[in-house]
């Protein structure tokens, strides 16, 4: 984009995990910590091309094959942090959002569609919590 003198907008994906820490999964965490790390740093050093650089970071999204992945390893790691029982991990995960729910994907595509509009213009170097009420 720069090369092109190309100004517009990215969003990188990152995750509540980067965000909070995520019991089982410290590679994971710290591999979307530096997702958002690397997003503040490229908004800055892209800014003065146009180019905006935000990223996203939703929590517990399902239903669905990343939802059941996540549900079945988190019941499969000796953990005191979850059960050992799919359905009550599940229930343990539901049960740390606010809103009581997990998030749709559409909630984040929403999400994401607004930070490459002009309606986000303004917007560069945020990370957006997608997660419910959960931090």
């Amino acid at each position: 984009m720069v090369e092109a003198g190309v100004s517009g907008a990215v969003v990188c994906s990152a995750s509540m995990a980067g965000v909070s820490g995520a019991p089982n999964m410290s590679a994971y965490s710290a591999s979307k910590a530096a997702v958002i790390g690397l997003t503040r740093s490229a908004a800055k050093d892209l800014a003065p091309a146009g180019i905006r650089v935000n990223a996203v970071s939703p929590a517990f999204i399902g239903p669905g094959r990343m939802w059941d992945t996540q549900v079945a390893a988190q019941a499969a790691a000796p953990s005191p942090y979850y059960a050992d029982d799919p359905a009550e991990v599940a229930r343990q995960m539901i049960g740390m959002v606010p809103l009581g729910r997990a998030g749709f994907p559409d909630e984040v595509a929403r999400v994401v569609a607004f930070l490459l509009s002009e309606e986000a213009s303004y917007l560069t170097g945020i990370n957006v919590e997608i997660a419910g009420g959960s931090v």
